[in-house]
């Protein structure tokens, strides 16, 4: 005795023919919305799983994404795959997931594996560097689906999901401005990184709108790390004293910054203010809570889903970026600047 339904016990059951379960199963127009609707109502009432392999031979599709990114412990990123996933399961998609661990040179390897195992597209989930990309060029030129979060490359027509960096960084910068701050410090991620540069842009463009001359010296560079923000910090405190708030291109870095603040008796936000960026959990638990930019990062995943499943369905569609507003966030570390800060 059979211990598994098939596509042919559904069709008698339903009182039609295993086609047509199969033109419904696959989501096919040419089926009258009642027979669509008793042949699903069968398939849950018999606990039939349609095969995957089978589905896949008739629609020359495994519903199956590839999603490759730097890190899974970056918080955007984490959030990014979140959003991701949930617009994929919305849509009957389901994501093969690769991290590189912040070594590009397995992003080949990666991209040979995603396209062997013939996902329908690829959602490439890490920021812009100045690093290689040519296997990005190999599978625009093979006409492979592709939408990146955060990675652009000039002088080609990706689909691209980002956040407005330029703007989040001019909102952290005039928000300090607003409170009276005159002498700004910035504590910047890794060289060569776009978002790097477009926060640093939004910061220098705060910096001229209020007709503050930008210093050089008020700069200082970190990776990203906790570590590296107190490291910078402790810095910033010997070769330029007089200032009186900072703008952290992350939170990781301004909550490592607030301690070496603390070390060298500088009171937040009394005597310092202090700005970060993404908004991580920790943001809202560390005393005094920190004064953040949030990204919209779940967002970010779950639009470059939707525009990934747009392009496999139609290679023809237009590539788009798409730029997605950053919020203040305001906590307790920022103050107003004492008279003359």
């Amino acid at each position: 005795m059979r211990s598994y339904v098939t596509i042919r016990d559904v069709a008698a059951a339903a009182g039609v023919s295993y086609q047509t379960v199969s033109r419904v199963i696959n989501r096919r127009p040419d089926v009258a919305e009642e027979t669509r609707r008793r042949v699903w109502q069968v398939i849950e009432e018999l606990g039939y799983q349609p095969s995957a392999i089978a589905r896949s031979l008739v629609s020359k599709r495994t519903h199956t994404l590839g999603l490759i990114t730097a890190d899974f412990s970056d918080y955007f990123f984490t959030q990014v795959i979140v959003g991701a996933e949930a617009e994929a399961r919305k849509q009957g998609y389901f994501f093969m997931l690769c991290s590189t661990e912040r070594n590009p040179d397995d992003e080949p390897e990666y991209f040979r594996l995603l396209t062997e195992r013939q996902v329908d597209g690829i959602l490439f989930a890490r920021p812009s560097t100045e690093e290689d990309s040519r296997h990005i060029l190999s599978l625009l030129r093979a006409e492979v689906p592709l939408v990146t979060t955060a990675y652009w490359l000039p002088g080609e027509k990706l689909t691209v999901v980002d956040v407005d960096n330029v703007d989040g960084g001019r909102q952290a910068t005039e928000c300090l401005i607003e409170l009276g701050h005159r002498q700004i410090g910035m504590i910047t991620g890794p060289a060569g990184w776009k978002s790097v540069n477009d926060r640093s842009e939004g910061y220098r463009l705060a910096l001229e709108r209020a007709g503050i001359p930008f210093d050089a010296s008020f700069i200082e560079y970190g990776d990203w790390s906790y570590q590296s923000g107190y490291e910078a910090m402790r810095r910033l405190l010997q070769k330029a004293p007089p200032i009186t708030a900072l703008f952290a291109q992350n939170d990781r870095m301004a909550i490592g910054a607030m301690r070496a603040l603390s070390e060298a008796g500088r009171r937040i936000p009394d005597d310092m203010a202090v700005i970060g960026y993404d908004d991580i959990p920790a943001a809202a638990y560390c005393h005094p809570s920190l004064t953040t930019i949030r990204q919209p990062m779940q967002q970010v995943g779950e639009i470059a889903t939707r525009l990934l499943i747009e392009l496999i369905n139609d290679p023809a569609t237009e590539r788009k970026e798409v730029l997605l507003k950053t919020e203040l966030i305001r906590r307790e570390t920022c103050g107003r600047a004492r008279q003359g800060g």
